[in-house]
């Protein structure tokens, strides 16, 4: 089972512990369900054949076994937390209903690993990794590569539509299905959108502290706060208006996320992070804490960073040596400080949602979880 402390360690604030025990309760009981939700599927595994049933149970099982990798399940639990705001009682079905997103984050990550042809996702074998492997071990003829970027795209493809059609059989009527099924397609559109906006910056090589804030509100503030906490909302039979402050906080919340998200991706640990070592830097990813460094770096550290980002085979002592030039350029303190920036202006939002006198409950926990997602150990 996942466990959150295998993601993410220490937080330092009350709000912060708190919002990280309500997480890890609810990933326990979301990794439950989700596991006898493949149980099932893999029991009733389509196929016009034999032959074809046993490859679409192998696509079952890696989903499976990929979803199950330990995770913070965050988009889940805000699907749950802002049901329970607007005094959504049906515990069982709000449950299911968050078990969808997550199979929608697996889709997205299996997609997102093959665009950044990284090896590893949460210490396993990304997804094209793995059906590359397949391939050799079965002496398949053709392109090994080929064949798993194909599968890649085709397995993320099933786990995207699994994810919606759970949302659209959840126990909920029919109008607010539908109205959550369509904020969840238009929510992972947008989500397209701006991952285009990211690549796009990559392979120009050069981007604005503006252009990155802007792919973090496209991508991470719509796609992990955002759509999973309307879509909670809509299920609870919450109002436009009252979307309209969710939004707010997410907008906000979500680039909080990000900026410390890659952080960790710069400094933290593959074991934490989930991705391989250096993977930032390998890609020529475009963060805020490259860019605070080229703007603040003397010339010889601008040739350095220049010489670094985007080098395929980056050793461990060049990216120690891209490490030191984002802090004594203070750019990694910089980094925190937006972060910290934009998770208050998050929190500016909770006043006006105890003004409305929605649940306690779940105002807390998006209280607790924007000071969390700043206080993440590297």
């Amino acid at each position: 089972m996942s466990r959150v402390s295998d993601v993410v360690t220490n937080t330092k604030s009350d709000k912060s512990i708190k919002a990280k025990s309500d997480l890890e309760n609810f990933v326990t009981i979301i990794d439950k369900k989700l596991e006898a939700y493949f149980d099932n599927e893999i029991d009733d595994a389509f196929g016009v054949s034999d032959k074809e049933k046993t490859l679409s149970i192998h696509m079952l099982n890696h989903i499976k076994e990929h979803n199950l990798r330990p995770a913070k399940r965050l988009r889940g639990s805000f699907i749950y937390y802002a049901y329970k705001m607007f005094g959504g009682k049906d515990e069982e079905s709000i449950l299911e209903a968050a078990m969808s997103i997550e199979l929608v984050h697996t889709a997205l990550l299996m997609h997102d690993d093959f665009m950044d042809q990284d090896d590893t996702r949460r210490g396993k074998p990304t997804s094209h990794e793995y059906f590359k492997k397949d391939h050799e071990e079965t002496h398949f003829k053709g392109n090994a590569k080929h064949y798993g970027e194909s599968m890649a795209i085709t397995v993320g493809d099933t786990a995207l539509c699994l994810g919606y059609e759970i949302l659209a059989k959840s126990n909920f009527s029919a109008d607010r299905k539908i109205d959550a099924l369509t904020r969840l397609l238009r929510g992972i559109t947008n989500t397209t959108y701006g991952q285009a906006y990211d690549v796009t910056l990559e392979s120009i090589g050069e981007a604005s502290e503006g252009d990155i804030i802007d792919v973090h509100r496209a991508k991470t503030g719509i796609y992990t706060y955002e759509n999973p906490l309307h879509i909670g909302a809509i299920l609870a039979g919450a109002k436009e208006e009252d979307l309209d402050i969710l939004t707010k906080y997410s907008e906000a919340g979500g680039v909080a996320f990000q900026l410390q998200d890659d952080i960790l991706g710069l400094f933290g640990s593959p074991e934490k992070t989930g991705k391989p070592a250096h993977s930032d830097l390998r890609q020529g990813k475009m963060t805020l804490l490259i860019i605070k460094a080229f703007e603040e770096a003397n010339e010889e550290q601008k040739k350095a960073l220049h010489r670094l980002l985007g080098k395929k085979d980056l050793t461990n002592e060049e990216a120690e040596e891209a490490r030191k030039i984002v802090i004594d350029t203070g750019s990694l303190e910089y980094s925190k400080q937006i972060s910290v920036k934009w998770a208050k202006q998050a929190q500016e939002t909770i006043p006006l949602m105890r003004e409305k006198g929605w649940e306690k409950e779940g105002i807390d926990y998006l209280d607790g979880i924007a000071q969390y997602m700043v206080e993440r150990e590297m």
